[in-house]
């Protein structure tokens, strides 16, 4: 097979665009949780909790990591159960509040502790690591010319949508 057929660009190119999909939707729900975390951060009892975390090492705010994903499994499962046995509404809620609600936690629990977490070596290669993966996905994906017609299309829906707004 080689290497560099046409199979292998169509699988490559599919997958980028899947990944940057993932990725940007990711992005997007990350910096909406963080905009809000960050006026409930402003809550007198949640600052001096924050600080309390803050102070604590490296390597114990790496394990408060776990906490938020224990929570949510059983709650996934949970609303995975309720979708099998015909609540599909409570499962499919239960299902998204549990990944919000962690997110967001998870959100400001890292924005509290990135820069002691980079002092833990392997957590910092991995961290640089996929930031740099991230980059590069980002640029292939802007090089795509769908990419770049979707781009031109989206900006011309919100500034036609804009327009609307305000003539209303």
């Amino acid at each position: 097979m080689n290497p560099n057929g046409p199979i292998r660009r169509i699988s490559r190119l599919i997958i980028i665009f899947l990944a940057a999909i993932w990725m940007m939707f990711e992005d997007w729900v990350w910096d909406n949780i963080l905009a809000v975390m960050e006026r409930v951060g402003r809550l007198k009892a949640v600052v001096h909790v924050e600080a309390f975390i803050a102070k604590q090492s490296p390597y114990l705010l790496l394990s408060l990591f776990l906490f938020p994903f224990l929570i949510m499994v059983p709650a996934k499962i949970y609303g995975l159960y309720l979708i099998a046995n015909g609540k599909i509404l409570r499962g499919v809620a239960i299902f998204i509040a549990a990944k919000v609600l962690i997110t967001a936690l998870v959100t400001r629990l890292f924005t509290i502790s990135k820069e002691k977490l980079l002092m833990i070596k392997p957590y910092a290669v991995f961290y640089h690591w996929f930031q740099d993966k991230k980059e590069w996905l980002y640029s292939e994906l802007h090089k795509l010319p769908a990419w770049q017609t979707a781009r031109k299309q989206m900006t011309q829906f919100k500034i036609k949508l804009k327009s609307q707004l305000r003539n209303k």
